[in-house]
């Protein structure tokens, strides 16, 4: 299942999301599923929708626009581990069960936070 977590700076989770079959609008405004807390944000900053057997994030002309791994996009489509900026607020879509590993603050400058993959049927 896939999901939309917000990331603090230090890389812990705030919050995640489960992405399944629906639209998640993500914003500042009282009309969003995931509403944050972040002034740089617009009401309705983004939209990740279910296409095609996969996912794809829509900026909603938002006005300091929607990076994607440090690209400004329009549309785009997410693959794993993906990093989505908005304003100020960090996230990372991620498909499965994940766990993360670590925090940015653990690792050397430049390295993510390792992510794994786990299913239901997996032993441990």
């Amino acid at each position: 299942m896939p999901y939309l977590i917000q990331k603090q700076t230090d890389g812990t989770t705030i919050k995640q999301w489960d992405l399944r079959d629906k639209p998640l609008t993500v914003g500042r405004g009282e009309q969003v599923h995931a509403r944050i807390d972040d002034n740089e944000m617009s009401r309705q900053h983004f939209v990740i929708s279910p296409r095609g057997g996969g996912y794809v994030i829509q900026d909603q002309n938002s006005q300091n626009g929607t990076l994607v791994n440090g690209r400004r996009v329009t549309e785009a489509i997410l693959k794993p581990n993906d990093s989505i900026r908005a304003g100020q607020t960090q996230f990372v879509f991620v498909e499965g069960l994940a766990t993360v590993i670590g925090k940015l603050e653990d690792e050397p400058k430049g390295h993510r936070a390792h992510i794994r993959e786990t299913s239901k049927d997996a032993k441990p």
